[in-house]
């Protein structure tokens, strides 16, 4: 019994230090709080050349996501292995465990995934160190993929349990098993690796950058890594849109995406970090697939996006206006997050062919560089508003090479179909705006409050004045939302004073 109880508190407390955000009951599994005596059908999966994965990585072509699983194919369901159970209160139970030898961790994805009302879906370490679910009809999709996170080790589990008043029978077959070979999300530490790729968020000089790096994310999607970016949008409603390489997701299938928003280091000196909380799942609603040296991709989250996990909704800037780079914030080689600083003008670069055009910005970091995982992270201009994607440029961390960031000006309305632009998405009433900045929280936007002092005064009125005559534009700023800012602002904001006084 005392072991038990141990491994109940265990499970709790992996649940409470991971703080998911997918949609599941953070509760035991089925056979725990019941406590089953399992006895698991066991599939052993085929042997994986780890040492000749790596030869292939080191070979990967530059501009082409980082690798981190070997995806298993397979074709496993309850209704073609595993074990049934009728269990002691009339429902059933089914159980099967995967052992991929020598992984660091394994996860598993779905399709025709179909969860009925009021059963559960649990995947577990055989110690229950690590334990996801219940997932139920909540995680339902009209897609019918899912996938179910990395679990620690070379041995997992999945459970199903179905109580007797179920009438609908359960869907879903394991198409792929990911055999972690790089152990991506640092669950054994000894295995750190150093990379000249910027410094810590953590370090001292994070504080000054902290609403672009609350804008980064870790982007797995499952066996391949890249980074990416929330950004705003002129409604400013919040939408949880994600800004991305095309090419990290050519081919994948966003609706099984997760994204880790507190990927981060406890420390300055320390290079790998812990989980974060996490969204999963996503759709694509527009890229720049076909268009000559276009390299994004604009993703909606389908998960709730917490209010607690402090997600900074980024601002951009659509214009062609060369711009002053402050930072690059990203995950290179999935380590927790890093910042790379610059303070000089990019300049345009082709990426493929000069035929192509000047399709990227280029820049070369006062300090650190980008790696594989770094693709499809945002650059900040001095004004910390997105302007580039990252598709490439050095080899590695340590090159002496500039990297290419897709232009975002290209991505807003260039030679694309309707709703294949982000214009038709981050500006969807068409108000021509192109530049805007970034929030929290949308009731913490004060139109005109632009000392953020909770108030609009004249103080805001000079502050309007100076960025008038410094010819430079905030969506905060443009009262009359006409995409400038004038003399018609500054009346606006007069009469709201006079108004509130």
């Amino acid at each position: 019994m005392k072991n038990i109880l141990i491994k109940y508190i265990l499970g709790f407390i992996i649940l409470i230090q991971i703080g998911l955000g997918q949609t599941f009951q953070s509760i035991p599994a089925y056979s725990l709080r019941n406590n089953i005596d399992n006895i698991y059908p066991v599939v052993s999966l085929p042997l994986i050349d780890k040492e000749k994965l790596i030869e292939e990585d080191a070979l990967r072509t530059i501009g082409t996501p980082e690798r981190y699983g070997f995806k298993h194919q397979v074709n496993y369901s309850p209704t073609n292995s595993g074990i049934w159970t009728e269990t002691i209160d009339g429902g059933k139970l089914w159980q099967l465990k995967f052992i991929s030898e020598d992984a660091y961790a394994i996860s598993l994805e779905y399709e025709n995934f179909f969860i009925p009302e009021g059963a559960e879906l649990f995947v577990y370490s055989t110690n229950y160190e690590m334990v996801f679910g219940a997932y139920t009809s909540l995680n339902n999709s009209s897609e019918g993929y899912f996938s179910t996170p990395l679990i620690k080790g070379d041995v997992v589990v999945i459970e199903y349990y179905q109580p007797q008043e179920t009438s609908e029978n359960v869907s879903f077959t394991i198409k792929e098993i990911i055999h972690d070979y790089r152990d991506i999300m640092n669950y054994y530490p000894s295995n750190d690796r150093d990379w000249e790729c910027g410094v810590n968020v953590i370090c001292e000089e994070g504080p000054m950058y902290q609403d672009p790096i609350n804008s980064v994310a870790f982007l797995d999607m499952g066996g391949f890594i890249c980074s990416g970016a929330m950004v705003n949008n002129v409604r400013q409603d919040l939408t949880p849109y994600f800004l991305t390489a095309w090419h990290c997701i050519e081919g994948d299938n966003p609706s099984t995406f997760r994204f880790y928003f507190s990927k981060e280091a406890s420390s300055c000196d320390q290079t790998w970090a812990s989980l974060g909380p996490y969204a999963y799942g996503s759709n694509l609603v527009a890229d720049s697939n076909g268009i000559p040296g276009g390299d994004f991709a604009l993703l909606l989250i389908d998960d709730e996006i917490e209010e607690d996990w402090n997600v900074f909704y980024a601002g951009w800037d659509a214009t062609e206006e060369y711009p002053l780079v402050s930072c690059g914030i990203h995950h290179p080689g999935g380590t927790g997050k890093k910042i790379n600083y610059d303070n000089d003008i990019a300049y345009g670069a082709y990426w493929d062919t000069p035929a192509d055009g000047l399709t990227h910005w280029q820049v070369n970091f006062d300090a650190g560089g980008t790696e594989g995982g770094s693709s499809g992270s945002p650059i900040f201009n001095d004004r910390y508003r997105v302007v580039g994607v990252l598709t490439g440029g050095a080899g590695g961390c340590g090159d002496p090479y500039p990297s290419l960031y897709g232009k975002f000006h290209l991505g807003w309305n260039w030679e694309m179909p309707e709703n294949r632009r982000m214009l038709d998405w981050l500006d969807p009433d068409y108000s021509g705006i192109l530049v805007i900045d970034g929030i929290y929280d949308a009731v913490d936007n004060l139109s005109g409050d632009l000392n953020a002092d909770n108030q609009i005064n004249i103080l805001d009125i000079i502050s309007l004045a100076n960025l008038i005559l410094a010819n430079d534009y905030i969506q905060i700023a443009d009262l009359n939302l006409d995409g400038t800012l004038n003399i018609l602002d500054i009346i606006v904001m007069a009469n709201i004073i006079l108004e509130n006084s």
